[in-house]
């Protein structure tokens, strides 16, 4: 409602802005939510494996790092999966923190694999080759699923 008279009153006013029916829902639907969840919680288990069982050496970086993306996947997995309020919130800090990690170890790894084949010369380029294949194991689950799921929550949550 714009009132005449004086212009700060006008200038103050908002128009209401009916909302369309075909928008999406401020939640996330319970099919998507029950996949992103089964997704995080496949995800947990894989960086556990990953990290914890297949890793022979212990390297606190490492293992702060993977241990505290564990520990959000599986939050993230349990709020989705049972349709808790607080679940898409924790998707999305799980979501932004194992992007956040994932472009780091992507990094890390490339930059180290182009050292490694640039000082070493030949064996060099053996550890390259196999510091990039870890890159590409790293990248579809701690970088493209992520951004796939902060996609996907961008406007489905308050």
């Amino acid at each position: 409602m714009l009132t005449k008279g004086h212009p700060s009153l006008a200038a103050k006013a908002t128009p209401v802005i009916p909302r369309d029916l075909n928008m999406p829902s401020p939640s996330p639907t319970r099919r998507a939510s029950l996949a992103f969840g089964f997704v995080s919680l496949s995800t947990a288990a894989l960086l556990f494996v990953g990290v914890f069982v297949g890793l022979p050496a212990r390297w606190w970086p490492v293992d702060a790092g993977a241990g505290l993306l564990v520990v959000l996947e599986l939050v993230a997995a349990l709020g989705l999966i049972s349709g808790a309020r607080w679940g898409a919130l924790a998707a999305r800090i799980a979501g932004a923190t194992a992007l956040l990690l994932g472009l780091v170890a992507v990094t890390l790894l490339a930059v180290t694999a182009s050292w490694l084949g640039g000082v070493y010369g030949p064996v060099g380029k053996g550890g390259a080759v196999v510091l990039g294949l870890v890159a590409a194991l790293v990248l579809p689950y701690c970088v493209l699923l992520p951004a796939l799921q902060l996609w996907w929550l961008r406007e489905r949550t308050p």
